[in-house]
C-alpha cells in the first residue's frame, strides 16, 4: 500500500472516530428584524436529508448548515451573502416552525418568550435564548492585579482624565478631564444634579435596546474602578480599585462602543436626597480578577452554580420572574441547595422583600433576612462570596438586571478579598455596625472619667 493510500485511510479513520459536529437543530430566528421585514431568517443544521416548514412554506435540504430568508435580496443588501433559500414568512408574535432530519424532529415558537424589535433567538448550551442584533459581544477579560476594596459608605473623589459612566450621578465624587455616560431616562426620571453636571463636562446620555444603562466604572489611563454605587457613597456597597491595561482598554471600547446610543435625555426630577455617613472599611488584596460585560456574557447564575461550601448573596430585592417557563436564578439557588452548599441571602428591609424572604426560607440550606443599618442608608451593592471567590455587580437579581440591561460585574479569585467580604457580609447579616475612631475615642473618655469618678468616691 503506499503513503498516499495510507495516510487516506488514517484520515477516514481518525472520521469515524471523531463525533460529527452536525446535529438536526434549529440555530438561529430573527422574526421582526429593524426596519426591513425582508431580512428576517432562520439558521438551521441538518445531519441528514431534512425539511423545514411553518406549516404554510415547506424547504428540503441535504446534509449541511442552511439560511432560510423570507427575501434573498433584502438578506444580500444587509449582510452581503445570499441565503440558501427564500420564501419563508415569520409571525412577529410567535409560531411554530418544526424541522425533520432522517431520525430527529425539533421544533420551536417564539410566542412564550420575549418578543420585540429586533431581537433574535439562538441555541445556547442546549436551551433558546435570545439578544437583540444591535447588542455587542464583548468577552470576560483576566488579568493578575493589585488593588483594593472600598466598603461604602466611605469618603472616596477619584481623580484623572477619561471615561466614566454611572447609571445616575448625584454628588460630584470625581476630579479632573471626564467624558461621562448616564442612562437617558432612569427611573423617577433624571436628576437635576445632571442638568448642571451637563453644563461642565461633556456629558453623553445613553438610550437604546438595553432597557438601561446600569453600569458604574470610571477608567483613567490604567486606573480602573467599578462600583455597585451611583458615584455618591450614603449606601452599603463597593467600590473596588485596580490598575490594569488590559481591563482599563476593554472598558474604553465599551464605553465608545456604547456611544452610539446617545440621545437625548428624559424628564427631569427634583434633586436625590444624600445622608452623610463615614465609617468605610478599606482592604488591599493581590490576585486574578475578570471583568465580565452583561448582558454579552453574565457570571452570576455560574457562580452560584459553582459555589462551594457556602454562599453569601446581599442583593437590595430578588425576583426571580424570567422569559418563558423558565427561572435560571431560581434554579441555580436550588441546585446549590440540593449540593449541600449553606446559603445566606441578605436584602434590604423594602415590604416587597417580605413575601421572597419567606419564601427562601422554606428551601433546604437557604437562609434570608432583611437588614437595616445605623451606619448607611440602604443595602444597594449587589456581591455574592463564596469559598475564595467573591462576584460584584451593578446588576439587580432581576430580568433587567440579569438579561435586559447594560452592566458590569467583576469576580475576583483571592481569598484574603473574599474573607473580607464575607466578614462585611457576617457583620450586617448580625447588625454588627462598625465602630468608627470619634466613637470609640469617646467611649475610652467616658470610661476613664467613670474610673477617674469611681476612685475619688473609694479614696
Amino acid at each position: 500500500m503506499s503513503l498516499i493510500s495510507r495516510f487516506l485511510l488514517s484520515l477516514i479513520f481518525l472520521n469515524l472516530l471523531l463525533p460529527s459536529t452536525l446535529s438536526c437543530q434549529i440555530d438561529e430566528v430573527l422574526p421582526n428584524p429593524y426596519g426591513d421585514d425582508g431580512r428576517e431568517y432562520v439558521k438551521i443544521t441538518c445531519d441528514g436529508n431534512c425539511t423545514l416548514t411553518d406549516f404554510e412554506s415547506t424547504f428540503t435540504f441535504g446534509k449541511g448548515s442552511y439560511t432560510i430568508a423570507n427575501n434573498a435580496s433584502a438578506f444580500k443588501n444587509f449582510y452581503g451573502k445570499a441565503p440558501d433559500a427564500e420564501g419563508l414568512r415569520l409571525a412577529n408574535s410567535g409560531e411554530k416552525i418544526q424541522l425533520t432530519c432522517e431520525n430527529t424532529s425539533v421544533s420551536f415558537n417564539w410566542k412564550e418568550l420575549f418578543k420585540d424589535e429586533g431581537v433574535l433567538y439562538f441555541q445556547s448550551n442546549g436551551r433558546w435564548d435570545f439578544k437583540y442584533e444591535d447588542w455587542s459581544s464583548f468577552k470576560p477579560v483576566r488579568d493578575k492585579v493589585r488593588g483594593r476594596i472600598i466598603i461604602t459608605p466611605a469618603e472616596y473623589v477619584f481623580e484623572g482624565e477619561g471615561y466614566l459612566a454611572s447609571y445616575t450621578i448625584t454628588q460630584e465624587n470625581f476630579k479632573g478631564n471626564f467624558q461621562i455616560a448616564l442612562d437617558a431616562s432612569p427611573v423617577g426620571g433624571l436628576p437635576v444634579e445632571e442638568v448642571y453636571l451637563a453644563r461642565k463636562y461633556p456629558v453623553h446620555f445613553l438610550e437604546g435596546s438595553y432597557r438601561n444603562f446600569h453600569y458604574k466604572y470610571a477608567v483613567s489611563g490604567n486606573k480602573v474602578v467599578i462600583t455597585t454605587e451611583n458615584w455618591k457613597w450614603d449606601n452599603r456597597g463597593i467600590i473596588v480599585e485596580f490598575e490594569s491595561i488590559k481591563i482599563a482598554r476593554a472598558l474604553r471600547d465599551l464605553f465608545e462602543n456604547d456611544l452610539k446610543y446617545e440621545g437625548k435625555h428624559g424628564k427631569v426630577s427634583g434633586i436625590r436626597d444624600f445622608k452623610g455617613f463615614k465609617d468605610g472599611k478599606v482592604m488591599e488584596f493581590d490576585g486574578e480578577v475578570e471583568l465580565y460585560i452583561l448582558p454579552d456574557r453574565n457570571p452570576v447564575f455560574d457562580f452560584i452554580e459553582n459555589s462551594r461550601g457556602f454562599l453569601y448573596i446581599a442583593v437590595p430585592y430578588i425576583d426571580f420572574a424570567w422569559f418563558g417557563k423558565s427561572s435560571p436564578l431560581l434554579d441555580a439557588i436550588l441546585n446549590a441547595s440540593e449540593r449541600g452548599v449553606k446559603i445566606r441571602i441578605m436584602l434590604n428591609n423594602y415590604d416587597r422583600n417580605r413575601e421572597i424572604v419567606d419564601f427562601l426560607n422554606k428551601i433546604p440550606n437557604v437562609s434570608a433576612k432583611m437588614i437595616d443599618g445605623d451606619s448607611f442608608d440602604q443595602l444597594h451593592g449587589k456581591y455574592m462570596v463564596t469559598d475564595g471567590e467573591a462576584l460584584i455587580t451593578s446588576a439587580n437579581f432581576n430580568k433587567y438586571g440579569l438579561k435586559l440591561n447594560r452592566e458590569l460585574a467583576l469576580a475576583i479569585y483571592d481569598r484574603k478579598a473574599s474573607n473580607f467580604l464575607k466578614e462585611i457580609f457576617e457583620n450586617d447579616w448580625e447588625g454588627r455596625e462598625g465602630i468608627n475612631s470619634a466613637f470609640s475615642l469617646l467611649l475610652l473618655g467616658l470610661a476613664l472619667l467613670t474610673g477617674f469618678y469611681f476612685v475619688r468616691r473609694l479614696s
